[in-house]
C-alpha cells in the first residue's frame, strides 16, 4: 500500500487544510515512510510473546464535594459574579 498525491490532497480537502504541491509532494513521501515502517512491523515474529497483559487499573473515586473558591483565587479573576468566574459564552 502507498499514499499518492491524490490521498494526501483528499485528506487536505477533508482536513480543510490547504497545501501546496510540493508540501503535499513532502507529506507523500513522509506517509509512505511511515507505511514502510508498519510493514516492517506486522512481519516480525511475536510467537513467543503473550498477546495479553495484565494491567489492574483502579479509579480512585473521590466524593464530589463543593468547597468555597479561595478569595486569593477570586482577586485573580478577570470578572466574577457573586463568588463565581464569569467567563465568555460558548455556545449559542
Amino acid at each position: 500500500m502507498s499514499v499518492t498525491i491524490e490521498d494526501v490532497e483528499k485528506v487536505s480537502h477533508l482536513a480543510k487544510i490547504s497545501i501546496s504541491k510540493e508540501k503535499a509532494e513532502v507529506m507523500r513521501n513522509d506517509l509512505n515512510k511511515v507505511l514502510h515502517f508498519v510493514e516492517q512491523l506486522a512481519s516480525v515474529d511475536c510467537s513467543g510473546i503473550d498477546d495479553s497483559v495484565e494491567y489492574d487499573a483502579k479509579l480512585h473515586e473521590r466524593e464530589d464535594v463543593a468547597v468555597q473558591t479561595d478569595p486569593a483565587v477570586m482577586n485573580n479573576a478577570p470578572q466574577k459574579e457573586c463568588n463565581m468566574f464569569v467567563v465568555p459564552k460558548v455556545l449559542g
